[in-house]
């Protein structure tokens, strides 16, 4: 399964229209009523178009990864292990993925520069639609399923969690919902790591995974408004701090995912 040459600009193309359209935004200004969405996350909301510069530009790592993730897909279009393992043989998911990375630096930009209700939304809801691969990824490798499996039960877990934000069934946070699916999601990786005596070749890139996020994750934790790492008007933010470990986070996932020997 071969992507064309514009299927793998996919990530390129939602960067640069996240990045146009945040540049285009703090000029005109942002539309919708600024409620304060962010607040919680330490940086005091600035008299400008971008309200949290820090927390707002960090997002950039989660773009840049993105971008550099397909520049990896391309390569291994080129190589000779396609059957390896299902995202490497199946590059339309790793484009997927790739794609969700930027994904999430663009909803994240749009709360923090803009501070209006559906920033917050698209925020969370990149979140969701992010977590969403993983899991599915998980439950297809856990039962030996093939691309257009994981394709479907992406469609369904993605769909499922956007339906249940703008409906009101799962709160407007996507912080309780990877409480309950991050756990799940190691679950699932645990148990084919042990269930095949020679998973993968790299392995230490889950450990990679694992650390930049909890390490990014304490951040987190100690830089909410009114926590021992906030200082609302220093340009050095915790929550900044936190965006660029996830992105690394991403990252390492990928080459996890890449570096799996098929069984």
């Amino acid at each position: 399964m071969f992507l064309s040459s514009h299927s793998i600009l996919l990530p390129s193309i939602v960067a640069l229209f996240s990045l146009l359209s945040v540049s285009l935004f703090a000029i005109i200004g942002w539309p919708g009523e600024f409620v304060g969405a962010g607040s919680g996350f330490c940086e005091e909301f600035r008299e400008t178009t971008i309200r949290q510069p820090a927390n707002t530009w960090s997002n950039l790592g989660f773009i840049v990864t993105g971008v550099w993730l397909v520049r990896v897909v391309k390569f291994d279009v080129r190589e000779s292990y396609l059957e390896r393992n299902l995202i490497v043989h199946s590059q339309p998911l790793a484009v997927l993925y790739a794609t969700l990375v930027v994904l999430l630096g663009a909803g994240s930009m749009a709360m923090h520069a803009s501070g209006t209700d559906w920033g917050g939304m698209a925020d969370v809801l990149s979140m969701m639609v992010y977590i969403a691969f993983p899991l599915s990824y998980a439950v297809s490798r856990v039962f030996r399923l093939g691309a257009v499996e994981c394709a479907r039960i992406y469609v369904f877990l993605a769909g499922a969690f956007g339906f249940g934000l703008f409906s009101g069934l799962f709160p407007a946070s996507g912080s309780f919902l990877y409480g309950v699916f991050i756990p799940l999601f190691v679950g699932m990786e645990l148990f084919l790591v042990f269930r095949n005596p020679r998973p993968h070749n790299g392995i230490w890139w889950l450990v990679v995974t694992g650390t930049s996020f909890l390490i990014g994750l304490m951040i987190w934790n100690l830089s909410h408004t009114g926590g021992p790492l906030c200082d609302g008007r220093s340009l050095l933010q915790g929550h900044a701090v936190w965006h660029l470990l996830c992105a690394v986070s991403t990252a390492s996932l990928f080459f996890f995912y890449r570096s799996e020997n098929r069984t």
